[in-house]
């Protein structure tokens, strides 16, 4: 299965499958590719007990082959002959640990030990993945901006996606996910020493449900005390609820889960970040046009470009909305040019309508022209545009 967007990036007429490149490689043609929608639902797989007989839901009973390829035996059976199932060796502790990790599982179970709740279950974090990658500037700046020598081609970040479980019955339960972009000292400006919260998720398992909030703040602040710590000096969120029926990082989440409206999320990171101030991890925040404006940013090359962020795709966006009022504007220049006037009694008329024309563009430009007080003079429509959207949207983008 592909992704039409990966499908579409896949160089050549046919696609090579297998993972391993040591190995002989299966090669397709694409067009023995069907297009298909994403929709189908698999039936509950079923297991049965290899002593009674009875048939339960693979997933209720939480039965791995991969784990127990002896087969299964229900709690009924191993209670009859006083047995115990054996060891899951596949458990969230034996993951490998990181120091991000551990850092992080100490500061939320330190936290859970001080609150002293009957419900707390022990918290592992793991960093499942980490690996190097790069951004690539999009065509639209690459153009203005790259090609000149103005801005780098690419910014180089680390990618590590982490989450954390809870012990709850005897059962790893993973109740929480995030990835991120960690763009260090050797990242050309605007990326540099910057850390991205890419994606952030998770289910409502946690227990006990009033420490869960908590939790989630205490994994975040402690993220951004370890980068802190790390040389890292700017940390960005874009705060995005998913949209209804999409899924961020957990490929489903329990239907009686709200999905926070945008304000709320809002405030819930800012309350998150406060209590990263008052623990003195954060210096301070602001939305995303207040920090522009006090950094006196004058262009678009200036602000940090993120892999999947929304800003890469605003700025395109209005690249090719300026470049088509160029052409709309160029187009009626030529139209202007080709046109000649009849008479001169309608040349005399028609010179004092563009005299009261020109003198109405020069006051609807002196209006476009008028900025915010305290924003920096902006030399071009791009970092206008630019501007605009963020005055827009500032609500939503914390750094």
């Amino acid at each position: 299965h592909f992704c039409e967007k990966c499908f579409n990036e896949i160089q050549g007429e046919s696609v090579s499958l297998g993972d391993d490149p040591s190995q002989p490689q299966t090669t397709i043609n694409k067009e023995q590719f069907s297009k298909r929608k994403n929709d189908t639902l698999d039936p509950e797989l079923f297991v049965e007990c290899t002593e009674c007989g009875r048939k339960m839901h693979q997933i209720c009973v939480l039965h791995h082959e991969i784990i127990w390829p002896s087969g299964f035996v229900c709690d009924g059976c191993l209670k009859k002959s006083a047995r115990t199932r054996k060891e899951n060796k596949f458990s969230a502790k034996r993951l490998p640990s990181t120091r991000l990790g551990t850092f992080l599982e100490n500061r939320v179970n330190d936290f859970l030990r001080r609150q002293n709740h009957p419900e707390s279950g022990e918290v592992t974090v793991r960093v499942v993945h980490a690996s190097d990658k790069t951004v690539e500037v999009k065509p639209g700046m690459k153009a203005r901006f790259v090609d000149s020598g103005e801005m780098a081609e690419s910014f180089p970040y680390r990618t590590k996606a982490l989450f954390a479980f809870e012990e709850i019955d005897g059962v790893d339960l993973c109740f929480f996910g995030m990835h991120v972009q960690e763009y260090g000292s050797d990242c050309p400006p605007p990326n540099q020493r910057r850390v991205y919260i890419s994606y952030l998720d998770s289910v409502h398992f946690f227990r006990p449900k009033c420490l869960r909030t908590a939790v989630y703040h205490e994994i975040l602040i402690g993220y951004l005390e370890y980068v802190k710590k790390l040389g890292y000096t700017t940390g960005h969120i874009w705060a995005c609820p998913p949209s209804e029926g999409d899924d961020y990082i957990f490929h489903c989440h329990p239907p009686d889960q709200k999905i926070p409206k945008p304000k709320r999320l809002q405030e819930w990171y800012k309350k998150m970040l406060d209590k990263a101030v008052s623990e003195r991890i954060v210096h301070d925040y602001k939305d995303i046009f207040k920090q522009a404006t006090e950094d006196r940013l004058t262009s678009a090359k200036e602000l940090p470009y993120f892999e999947g962020d929304f800003w890469p795709n605003v700025l395109e966006e209005s690249i090719k909305e300026l470049e088509q009022e160029e052409e709309e504007r160029k187009r009626e220049e030529n139209t202007s040019n080709e046109s000649t006037d009849v008479t001169k009694g309608d040349s005399k008329n028609a010179k004092k309508k563009n005299n009261k024309k020109t003198s109405k563009n020069k006051s609807s430009l002196s209006r476009g022209n008028k900025k915010k007080p305290g924003m920096p003079n902006v030399s071009n429509d791009l970092s206008q545009k630019l501007y605009a959207t963020m005055e827009k949207h500032k609500e939503v983008f914390f750094v």
